[in-house]
């Protein structure tokens, strides 16, 4: 660019430009210590995302017919060890949580209307990443909710039994408390 008069406009001086180039290079040096430094640590211990998914022994398949019998804890995930899988119980039905639950819009529990006999025993099965609940009710305003019913908390890849031993025959709604657009149906015959 040029003035009227065909002179050049500087837009910035040398020393300008070299101060500026400093602070970058300087930046990255800094950067590139402290990723060097921590290489072996980042390298050996995964980002906790990806700890998140529940690991499966694909050679012991659930009553569902889905995957195994998820790990029993997640510090033996981070670990790196093989610990031996959770002892699942016995139980007359299974209720499974689908993987991607949580997204609303997706399938969310298989079978979503379930019936029972009164005094069986739901194997709840979460194969979904994220925390899901078996609640009896509406919603968290109905005033039975919880009442009759509730697995509490399931983290993903664990299991809990609902024992219909107390539950009279009738249809009963169900929800997650995580997620309240998660419904199902029970019916205890």
């Amino acid at each position: 660019m040029t003035t009227d008069d065909e002179t050049p406009i500087i837009r910035t001086t040398p020393k300008r430009l070299a101060k500026g180039l400093a602070i970058v290079v300087g930046i990255m040096i800094v950067g590139a210590v402290i990723a060097i430094s921590q290489w072996d640590y980042m390298v050996s211990v995964p980002p906790p995302s990806s700890t998140l998914k529940p690991k499966f022994d694909l050679s012991n398949p659930s009553p569902s017919g889905g995957h195994g019998a998820p790990v029993a804890s997640s510090e033996a995930v981070s670990t790196g060890e093989s610990p031996a899988p959770a002892a699942r119980p016995t139980a007359d039905v299974t209720l499974t949580i689908l993987e991607g639950s949580a997204i609303q819009g997706n399938p969310d529990y298989d079978p979503d209307e379930l019936t029972v006999q009164k005094g069986n025993t739901i194997l709840v099965d979460n194969l979904d990443l994220m925390p899901h609940t078996v609640t009896n009710g509406e919603g968290a305003s109905d005033a039975t909710s919880g009442q009759l019913f509730d697995t509490s908390i399931i983290n993903g890849g664990e299991f809990k039994v609902l024992e219909t031993t107390n539950v009279d025959a009738g249809s009963y709604p169900y929800y997650c408390t995580v997620h309240p657009y998660m419904t199902g149906t029970l019916t205890v015959e």
